[in-house]
């Protein structure tokens, strides 16, 4: 008998340790940063790909006002094309629509077929990759409203202080860069340095240094 009820006990301390095993928070390498965060992260930005105008003439009604950017900057557009992982025709063409002051992040509108999809991710793995890599909260669309049918976020852009020690902190706690430091201007954000690395949803994460920020 006590052979037998020994052999329960096993199995139940067996089993409770394979249920632990498969809990989410195993899995989760963000929650093991030390001395986080990496980085000191501010959201900026909000990419979006669309299939059409819908979020510009949606952002629009709810206050967001659409900058007269001019496309001058045609050097840029095949790096943000690589760091934005969309097509140059997209890059080149972006509606930036400016929150009202201190209501937020700004809004990009890339129209273009959404590319490969965000996947799902265990909310305890996205807070502490935000937490622990940026020092952010898990950012959320600006919009009062939902996105448009076929419309998602593609890109979070953070301002950072140094892309360089940004580059290197990150490495050095084995967060993969998927696009290394560069120096580029644009009409939105003139001078500054970009970088990118990827949320755990595969949404890039676009780290940029500016001066004017």
């Amino acid at each position: 008998m006590q052979s037998r009820n020994s052999r329960r006990a096993l199995a139940s301390i067996s089993f409770a340790a394979f249920l632990l095993g498969c809990s989410p928070g195993v899995n989760n390498p963000y929650s093991k940063i030390q001395d986080p965060p990496l980085v000191s992260a501010s959201l900026h930005t909000v990419t979006v790909v669309s299939p059409d105008a819908a979020p510009i003439e949606t952002l629009q009604q709810e206050g967001f006002t659409l900058a007269p950017f001019p496309s001058n900057y045609p050097a840029s557009v095949p790096v943000e094309a690589l760091l934005w992982k969309v097509p140059a025709a997209a890059a080149a063409n972006p509606a930036v629509l400016m929150a009202v002051a201190g209501k937020g992040a700004n809004v990009r509108v890339l129209v273009t077929p959404a590319t490969a999809a965000v996947t799902a991710v265990d909310p305890d793995v996205e807070k502490a990759f935000f937490r622990n890599v940026l020092g952010s909260e898990v950012p959320r669309w600006p919009g009062s409203t939902p996105l448009p049918t076929g419309a998602r976020v593609q890109v979070w852009t953070y301002f950072v202080a140094d892309v360089v020690a940004a580059k290197r902190r990150l490495h050095a706690a084995g967060i993969p860069v998927t696009f290394d430091p560069v120096a580029i201007t644009t009409a939105y954000l003139g001078d500054h340095r970009t970088m990118g690395i990827l949320a755990p949803d595969g949404a890039v994460i676009e780290l940029v240094q500016n001066a004017a920020k």
